[in-house]
């Protein structure tokens, strides 16, 4: 195989592949990039670390067709460091010896036959639906932060994106917090009416999802196939293997009758709780995180926290009604959700001291709606 592509190009094609190439598994293929130069003016790059896969091309001069894996980390190092201009890529299938050059600069590494890259899941499928990337980033950008990273329920790694009478629905559990958001518009339809969405995407594939799209009104396709999911964004092809878990009955979990309604600037309640992770988050070794208490009464919120190392203590109005009420919160967890809620102003519902408290925009939003439910921690009488 031997090509000459423009840097930029290739490295336009390349860079997003570093999210797709392992570096964990025993697979030595899996931590590279397939180039597959098939045509005579353009090359195609795979990277699969056998649950999550990218795919792109680029344009160039194939001089010599053929296919190799290159690894991913390196290859990348190289290409940075290389000058602007003209590069030539070449790789010996006898030796499986990668030499890159550019100017006076030359590189050789090591690389592996096409044949040992795993192969490719099955990604054909009937049912799509197309969205824009600025509705799908504002959907990832709303449920990433309560999607759990390591939890023993599987369900809990993934967003649950489910597509039903035109309306988009992801929902994420921590089991700490959950995140609820719904859009409705035409252009979500499903397909094929008989086999609409409902599936749970891992966490990790989200994560790098937000790196593809933008707030344009370009679209994504976004295809069902049997236990994969395909987004089409731009250029580049983007497909994870599905979570198998039974998908969280989130309605079973919303509170039905709460009996407090708080409203507040989300600015002020933000500033709030970072001041009070100074004194919440005490690094000390065996240290156990306090929590952050909010007292609601008459009209004003008085957060407080201490630990080992001091206390933390501030007011401010809000507009409340029901009764008084003390709850403890994880700060963190807390600040967290809070900073997702991208409005001058919140609604904090709530029960009690010891169940759920929800959060949304005090203002809706037409076709849209957006809700996060946070646990309640038990406040030490001696607080």
């Amino acid at each position: 195989m031997k090509l000459i592509v423009e840097k930029n190009d290739l490295l336009t094609a390349a860079l997003p592949s570093a999210g797709f190439a392992s570096n964990k598994n025993t697979i030595a293929s899996t931590e590279g990039i397939l180039f597959s130069a098939t045509s005579e003016n353009s090359c195609d790059l795979t990277a699969f670390d056998l649950e999550k896969g990218f795919q792109s091309s680029f344009s160039c001069k194939v001089i010599e067709q053929g296919a190799a894996v290159i690894n991913s980390f390196r290859l990348l190092q190289i290409l940075r460091s290389m000058p602007e201009g003209e590069l030539v890529i070449e790789v010996d299938e006898k030796t499986y010896r990668a030499h890159i050059s550019g100017g006076t600069v030359r590189f050789e590494l090591g690389a592996l036959n096409a044949n040992e890259f795993p192969n490719l899941p099955d990604l054909t499928g009937e049912n799509e639906i197309t969205v824009s990337q600025g509705a799908l980033k504002t959907v990832f950008q709303k449920t990433l932060v309560t999607i759990a990273s390591d939890s023993p329920r599987p369900e809990f790694n993934g967003l649950n994106l489910i597509v039903a009478d035109n309306t988009l629905t992801a929902v994420s559990c921590d089991g700490k917090r959950m995140a609820l958001f719904r859009e409705k518009s035409d252009e979500m339809k499903p397909q094929r009416e008989d086999n609409l969405f409902n599936i749970i995407v891992p966490g990790k594939t989200v994560s790098e999802l937000l790196k593809f799209i933008d707030d344009s009104d370009e679209k994504v396709t976004v295809r069902l196939a049997r236990k994969h999911v395909v987004f089409y964004v731009g250029g580049f092809t983007l497909f994870t293997r599905l979570i198998e878990a039974t998908p969280l009955d989130y309605e079973r979990f919303l509170p039905k009758s709460s009996k407090i309604f708080v409203t507040m600037d989300t600015r002020d309640f933000l500033t709030a709780l970072e001041r009070a992770l100074l004194v919440t988050e005490d690094k000390q070794q065996g240290q156990i995180k306090s929590p952050v208490i909010c007292k609601f009464e008459e009209g004003t919120l008085f957060l407080s926290c201490s630990s080992i190392t001091g206390r933390f203590n501030d007011e401010f109005s809000v507009l409340q009604e029901g009764e008084p009420i003390e709850i403890g919160f994880d700060c963190r967890a807390l600040c967290e959700a809070v900073r997702v809620c991208d409005c001058e102003k919140i609604k904090l519902s709530l029960t009690s001291s010891l169940m759920g408290m929800t959060i949304e925009p005090s203002e809706k939003e037409e076709g849209r709606s957006f809700l996060l439910l946070i646990l309640p921690v038990r406040i030490l009488s001696n607080h």
